[in-house]
């Protein structure tokens, strides 16, 4: 088996300046207890106040609205580039962004800043976060907001339904993607393979055994390095063998289509000695210490900047039927911030999700497109035709599909999943063991949410 490799470089932009930078080193303590209303006790025309910040001189006179958003670095940059935009555009509204160092971190601030009695006016919230502050009635529904000059019809549909319960948009689609196979096209040459992604992971499995052992520049190169740190890729995997996590809150982790997907993975590792569970599996890639590695659409320019080679990207392999999860953020008002913060707050919204607002936000961030004016867009047509790579991650949306409802209402799924797929990918355990455990450990935390999400879901 391969050990863990180490970081050989690192592929991130160098850290800019930022307005606010909340979240460095904040680290949830546990789950939040997303189930009750977090001590607010009767919640009738509740108002919470605005968290505080900077307001610039020139905008003392305006309506304030508090981002509070997960991106840093470079697409940190690209947002408050629009936002000066739309500050020269009008006079009415100034719209302060508050950084945190992930998704988790806005999510842990805002669990805590509502039992604090405050709150941001739009919260930047991933799609397996936002699902547990509808279930806790502190979303605003958004569908009222929308008029004819921006409708519905402006996103791309897959993604708005995704935010959307019961009839009611919840969660604006904004920074979204999906996983795509890349390769390293001198790596499969010079070993013989296809230049193209694999059809099937039955066909990644025998590449992986022709490439074992192989060495390319002096180095031995292995076919993937795994990620085990997010299970976004193992929910992919384990619906391209028929499985899935759950049907509803019914979990169906022991079936045996789902108990193949991870069996296989464990097979790939140490029987085949194929893969292995990187530190970076991003950076691994770049360097040439593994041929293949499944990542975000989102990294496509990062991988790009960074790797001295030629590479390809594909689809992500099917085998009993296709295999894709969306993922990413999108944009969420809060429910007890005042009419007048909430109004504004869909004006900023509206304005990041139109028009050129919306194009330097694909382009600038390497997301897929959300809206239809980004998709049709010149700018986005031609950086399709210079990229086929990026042509692929859009093509793949049509089979793309949300996470399963385990994953998005019941938080220790993922903690549980990242325990389960880190027990195989690095000790070897047995599969179904793995599976059997994770089922029985989240039968707890699937009861604490059930009365609430067959109140505010259905089946």
């Amino acid at each position: 088996m391969h050990p863990t490799r180490p970081r050989p470089r690192s592929t991130g932009a160098p850290a800019p300046s930022r307005r606010h930078l909340l979240g460095a080193g904040l680290v949830a303590a546990g789950v939040p207890l997303l189930g009750g209303c977090f001590g607010l006790g009767d919640t009738t025309g509740l108002v919470l106040e605005q968290p505080g910040g900077d307001v610039p001189e020139q905008f003392k006179d305006r309506q304030r609205v508090v981002i509070w958003s997960s991106y840093t670095e470079h697409n940190a940059e690209v947002i408050q580039a629009n936002l000066d935009a739309f500050h020269e555009e009008q006079d009415d509204i100034f719209c302060e962004v508050q950084i945190f160092d992930s998704y988790e971190g806005v999510e842990s601030k805002l669990a805590a800043s509502l039992q604090a009695r405050q709150v941001p006016d739009i919260a930047v919230l991933s799609d397996v976060i936002w699902n547990r502050f509808y279930l806790a009635e502190t979303l605003e529904p958004l569908t009222g907001y929308f008029d004819d000059s921006f409708g519905t019809d402006s996103f791309h549909d897959r993604f708005l339904a995704e935010g959307t319960v019961k009839d009611d948009i919840w969660w604006i689609p904004f920074g979204r993607s999906t996983p795509l196979f890349y390769y390293n096209r001198e790596v499969f040459a010079a070993a013989g393979l296809p230049d193209r992604a694999p059809e099937t992971y039955t066909e990644y499995a025998e590449w992986g055994r022709e490439l074992a052992g192989f060495t390319f520049e002096g180095n031995e190169v292995a076919m993937r390095g795994y990620i085990g740190g997010d299970d976004w890729y193992f929910q992919g995997s384990i619906w391209a063998f028929g499985g899935a996590y759950s049907d509803g809150l019914t979990m169906t982790l022991t079936t045996d289509e789902s108990i193949a997907a991870l069996e296989y993975d464990r097979a790939f590792i140490h029987d085949d000695n194929s893969g292995y569970l990187a530190a970076d599996a991003k950076g691994d890639f770049v360097s040439g210490a593994c041929a293949s590695v499944l990542e975000s659409t989102g990294s496509l320019s990062g991988i790009k900047e960074a790797a001295t080679f030629d590479f390809g990207c594909g689809f992500l392999p099917r085998e009993e039927g296709a295999g894709v999860p969306t993922g990413g953020g999108g944009l969420s008002i809060m429910k007890y911030a005042s009419e007048q913060r909430k109004q504004a707050a869909w004006e900023v919204i509206k304005y990041l999700s139109s028009g050129e607002a919306s194009v330097n936000w694909t382009l600038g961030s390497g997301y897929v497109p959300t809206t239809k004016a980004a998709m049709e867009s010149p700018e986005i047509a031609a950086r399709a035709a210079g990229d086929p790579n990026y042509q692929v991650a859009i093509d793949q949306l049509e089979i793309a599909q949300g996470p399963d409802v385990a994953r998005r209402y019941v938080p220790e799924t993922l903690v549980e999943a990242k325990d389960a797929i880190q027990s195989v990918y690095s000790a070897g355990e047995n599969a179904e063991d793995v599976l059997i455990r994770m089922e029985k450990e989240l039968e707890p935390a699937i009861d604490r949410v059930r009365e609430k999400y067959e109140q505010r879901v259905g089946e």
